[in-house]
């Protein structure tokens, strides 16, 4: 075990990934709390509206995120293997899909409202708020597809500073929107919830902005002639939608499988859906150590196994498979301890009910105990199995865990057994968690999971089974 450990280059590198990205992550969530937090002090019918806005994005933005986590592999791989135009190649192909997706996503968001908040809860008013809002965030959907395409290309090439810096820019501006536009201060029109999706609005394209334009005076690998970004061919596409179809068809079902849970408490009552919306703006301040380390494996692993150093990359993923769920028990055991504390922060202005601090105080309480085990898959199924290129095998794990266990079993103990709200949630997360873990430890120890896409990596994995 010291032996493992014994790496400094190990700890350099991972600190050198894993500390910007855990950053940028954790700006990008302080930008979804700040929005919460100033929303709450509206009320709950505003704030489940805007959760229920929200969760439709969040649908995209899996979509989305698993056409980067599969360009992540190729771009971490090519890396390795010093192909720019391969690199350059695999960008345009995510571009265009992502843009694509975010187009889909905007028409439903800008012309059907009301179905999409319909879809989560009938109340007249929570559909009214919900659509103010989400006529409005639709706008910035082709933004974010922009903006996370181009930041995993960065991050896949150790560029990991300037996602960092854009951050810091987004949510500074979105903070000062928000303020001024929620509340109408420092000559700015008051507009409520509309305010909240017009500060993301000018924020994120600004993000937008301010990341070509650094790269363009750093000359990084995504500043190249556009036709060097569209250049692909038939070929190219299949070669990525060979291992990215597995990937997005993952994130897609994912999301959707979360989607499903969001019905099920939404239509429980929107006093839930707050306190979910609650805990999840806790969840993702907390999960940004995990991303950070997760993205540090995803790089270094993806990175070894694409210039054909497989027993480096084998080790690494050791490693991290140690340090992930060792963190989270220190994470854990913080948010468990100051939960009241956490959820006192929203009740600005005694507009929350007591029902829904309560919940969500219980929540981030299941939530903590239950973090070591949730990031162990985490870290195996988008850290290791997707970086090593078994992307198919990654797929299968993750969504079995979620349909054919956690969402039967969830929708069984509301509908059938008619259980309570938190009963519900507990069942959610055990069910889904211990089998993917027993599912990937399995596939691990095979070591099926080393597919390279470079031919460099595939001598390199020929000649490590070999000796």
């Amino acid at each position: 075990m010291t032996k493992l450990f014994n790496d400094k280059g190990f700890w350099k590198k991972t600190a050198e990934l894993a500390l910007p990205i855990a950053m940028q992550n954790m700006l990008t969530s302080s930008f979804t709390l700040v929005d919460t937090r100033f929303v709450s002090s509206l009320g709950d019918e505003q704030l489940a509206s805007v959760g229920m806005a929200g969760q439709w994005g969040w649908l995209m933005n899996m979509v989305i995120f698993g056409t980067c986590s599969a360009t992540g592999v190729f771009v971490a791989q090519y890396w390795g293997a010093k192909d720019k135009q391969g690199i350059r190649k695999t960008m345009g192909i995510a571009l265009s899909f992502s843009l694509l997706v975010s187009a889909v996503f905007f028409v439903m968001s800008f012309f059907l409202p009301h179905i999409v908040i319909g879809m989560f809860n009938r109340d007249k008013t929570i559909i009214e708020y919900g659509s103010s809002y989400l006529t409005v965030i639709a706008f910035t959907y082709p933004a974010i597809a922009v903006l996370d395409v181009l930041s995993v290309v960065l991050r896949s090439t150790e560029k990991v500073r300037i996602p960092m810096y854009v951050s810091v820019v987004t949510t500074g501006l979105n903070i000062f929107f928000d303020y001024a536009l929620i509340f109408g201060k420092l000559g700015f029109p008051q507009m409520g919830i509309r305010g909240a999706a017009l500060a993301t609005l000018i924020s994120e394209w600004l993000g937008v902005a301010f990341l070509i334009l650094v790269s363009y005076f750093q000359k990084n690998i995504i500043i190249t002639k556009i036709s060097n970004v569209f250049s692909f061919t038939k070929k190219d596409i299949s070669v990525f939608a060979k291992r990215a179809v597995p990937v997005i068809i993952n994130e897609t079902l994912w999301g959707s499988g979360t989607f499903v849970f969001n019905l099920i408490f939404a239509n429980m009552g929107y006093e839930y859906f707050a306190a979910i919306t609650i805990q999840r703006s806790f969840e993702n301040i907390s999960y940004v150590f995990f991303i950070g380390l997760c993205s540090a494996c995803s790089v270094m692993v993806g990175k070894s196994v694409g210039k054909g150093d497989i027993d480096t990359g084998i080790k690494d993923s050791r490693r991290f498979l140690i340090i992930v769920p060792a963190a989270a028990v220190i994470v854990g055991a913080i948010s468990v301890i100051f939960k009241t504390p956490l959820v006192g922060i929203f009740d600005m202005g005694n507009n929350i009910s007591e029902l829904t601090l309560r919940s969500a105080e219980s929540i981030i309480m299941i939530y903590g105990i239950e973090m070591p085990v949730r990031t162990l898959g985490f870290v195996f199924v988008v850290g290791i199995l997707r970086s090593g290129g078994d992307t198919s095998t990654a797929a299968k794990i993750d969504l079995t865990g979620l349909w054919l266990f956690s969402i039967p079993a969830t929708l069984i103990a509301a509908y059938v057994f008619k259980a309570p709200f938190l009963i519900c949630f507990i069942v959610m997360y055990l069910a889904e968690d211990y089998v993917k873990i027993i599912m990937c430890l399995v596939r691990y120890k095979s070591k099926k999971w080393i597919k390279p896409v470079t031919e460099m990596g595939q001598k390199g994995l020929e000649e490590y089974f070999y000796e």
